[in-house]
């Protein structure tokens, strides 16, 4: 069952003359019970997806659906099931945390005091805290508390660790893994800190241009998508008769065929078919290696073709 649903969603910003597309025929499923990774560079159209899943934006098309209701018409009951983190979310100046608590949880009827006081404690916190008194880390904290307490069947959020030292991150990523182990529960979540997200989902979406690029269960990822070196003469086109391909990296002395549905299978057959004076080697990638494929990093070579049709909107399921 998807908790999530984006299909066939486009949001554009600007006039009639200069239209920009923040996000372009997004189609995203976020099944219940993942922790759900949403990655890409500033501009990819990350912020623009979560703030229409929460109804602070409108599609210009195409479907959304959270808990199977269009955000832009949630009723009361749906909306209490879904908590949200931005990254530049506030709580006002002159609250206390014992303040901010106390105008949020008459308002959830799910909320959880236990958590709470677990929370204040990893976070080194306490009740009288003032958020105007509080360093970056601390009001990012308070802000995470405030959220991660109403005990939600969905929690969506945006950069939440941003701003958070080292150790209160990972404190929050514990606390993330154990809403994960609750099956009922579904998080969905952006962040540029791709340890974090490496560690911490289940599945992940890679966004470039406002579309989705590569999207899976992180471990099969690692798995379909690989790096095919060939050295030696030119080959022409023989791997894209047996393999997806998302990129074609033009080395001095070697060709690179990156592609998404790599087996051993396929692999063996590619050796049967080379001339014996080409060599061939694959490479698999971790998350930061495939952020850097999806973005066209030069790092990871001299990028000489885009797929087919420009458009390898590939999914890993």
């Amino acid at each position: 069952m998807n908790i999530i649903e984006m299909n066939d969603v486009c949001r554009s910003f600007g006039n009639d003359k200069e239209t920009m597309f923040a996000v372009n025929h997004l189609n995203l499923a976020v099944p219940q019970g993942s922790v759900y990774g949403l990655l890409g560079a500033n501009g990819a159209g990350k912020t623009t997806s979560i703030r229409m899943l929460i109804s602070h934006l409108k599609p210009d098309s195409g479907e959304i659906r959270v808990l199977g209701e269009n955000p832009a018409a949630f009723s009361e009951k749906t909306r209490k099931q879904i908590a949200y983190i931005s990254e530049n979310m506030q709580v006002p100046y002159w609250m206390s945390i014992e303040d901010a608590v106390g105008f949020c949880k008459p308002l959830y009827p799910n909320w959880d005091d236990g958590l709470l006081q677990k929370l204040l404690n990893l976070f080194n916190l306490k009740m009288s805290k003032r958020y105007e008194e509080s360093s970056k880390g601390q009001r990012r904290a308070i802000c995470i508390i405030l959220a991660m307490c109403q005990n939600p069947d969905v929690l969506i959020m945006d950069e939440p660790a941003s701003g958070l030292d080292t150790l209160s991150r990972r404190h929050f990523l514990s606390e993330i893994l154990n809403i994960a182990c609750n099956e009922n529960k579904t998080v969905l979540f952006s962040s540029h800190i791709l340890g974090d997200i490496e560690r911490t989902v289940d599945r992940v979406a890679i966004l470039l241009q406002g579309q989705r690029i590569l999207e899976g269960e992180l471990d099969s990822l690692k798995e379909s998508v690989k790096r095919i070196s060939l050295r030696g003469e030119t080959i022409g086109e023989l791997p894209q008769q047996l393999f997806q391909t998302l990129r074609i990296v033009q080395e001095k002395d070697a060709v690179q065929w990156i592609v998404t549905d790599y087996t051993e299978e396929k692999m063996n057959r590619l050796y049967q078919l080379l001339p014996e004076n080409i060599s061939a080697e694959t490479e698999g990638f971790n998350l930061e290696e495939l952020f850097l494929v999806v973005n066209n990093d030069r790092e990871i070579g001299d990028i000489k073709e885009f797929c087919d049709d420009n458009s390898p909107l590939i999914s890993n399921s």
